[in-house]
């Protein structure tokens, strides 16, 4: 029995911002990382007390133990739910959560951190 009303296909209206690192040459597996947000409390009175990140060997632990990029997370991740970083042939991606159309937007923060991350990418690339 076929159905009268099909499914729509096509484009989605959801987007992900994604900062690209070239890394060259560079053995990029060792740049596997997730960071999640470690919260407390519920709804409005839901604030964030810590970030942990999992992945690949030294590069999570490196991602971890940087307090900078720690404080910077606490402005970024209530909002973002998570940042990944993927490793790809010839580069690193980083990105955080699908977004709406109408939601979409470039944070100034979230380039910050971005940017602390690609500072540890660039300097173990090396």
């Amino acid at each position: 029995m076929l159905d009268a009303t099909p499914l729509p296909y096509g484009a989605l209206d959801r987007y992900q911002v994604h900062f690209i690192v070239e890394t060259g040459d560079a053995d990029t597996e060792q740049f596997l990382a997730r960071c999640e947000r470690i919260t407390k409390g519920h709804f409005g009175d839901k604030r964030m007390v810590a970030a942990k990140w999992t992945g690949a060997g030294a590069f999570a632990d490196t991602l971890q133990n940087d307090t900078h990029l720690a404080e910077l997370l606490k402005k970024v991740l209530l909002a973002e739910g998570e940042i990944r970083v993927d490793p790809l042939e010839g580069h690193v991606r980083i990105y955080g959560q699908w977004r709406y159309e109408e939601a979409l937007k470039l944070d100034a923060a979230m380039v910050e951190v971005a940017d602390v991350i690609a500072g540890h990418i660039k300097a173990l690339a090396k």
